[in-house]
């Protein structure tokens, strides 16, 4: 599966950019279901696997904020930007399990890359089964357990899984 369109530049409104050209010309539309492909694994694997597929996009690089937000499906963003930092709420996960109630990402406003995601999940016996997973996969991965959630780094991003309020 080809991910290079997670790591182009993020669109800025009112600002043309060309630079973006090589991945998103009409070819590339019309062949490559890669994005359609990878929002079918966002949705339909299991929380383990999400996490897992998560790490494999952080270790090939920092994706496009937009791009990952729209693997998640149509979710409702809500954006508030305090001292440097963008944060992106999305809501309404297009998920099968409904395991995920949240995903924030707290982004740099200059460089515009993601310093920190949280998957706020449901279910805390998701956590014995993701920290399996990570124990199985990443041999290199070090996770710290913090009340109620996982934290580790991948690259300059930190990465919470967390359990989300009950609404």
């Amino acid at each position: 599966m080809n991910k290079k369109f997670l790591y182009t530049k993020p669109s800025i409104i009112g600002v043309l950019d060309s630079g973006n050209d090589s991945f998103n010309d009409i070819g590339s539309w019309l062949f490559d279901d890669s994005p359609d492909l990878l929002r079918k694994k966002f949705r339909e694997d299991s929380l383990d696997e999400l996490v897992k597929e998560i790490i494999e996009i952080f270790r090939e690089g920092n994706p496009n904020y937009q791009e990952l937000a729209s693997l998640f499906g149509m979710v409702k963003i809500e954006e508030v930007e305090q001292k440097g930092i963008k944060v992106w709420n999305l809501r309404n996960i297009e998920r099968l399990t409904d395991d995920l109630t949240k995903i924030e990402m707290h982004i740099d406003a200059q460089r515009l890359i993601i310093n920190k995601l949280y998957l706020y999940i449901n279910e805390l016996h998701n956590f014995r089964i993701i920290k399996n997973m990570l124990n199985i996969n990443f041999k290199d991965i070090y996770y710290q357990d913090v009340n109620d959630g996982l934290v580790f780094v991948e690259k300059e991003t930190t990465i919470t899984i967390i359990k989300g309020p009950d609404e």
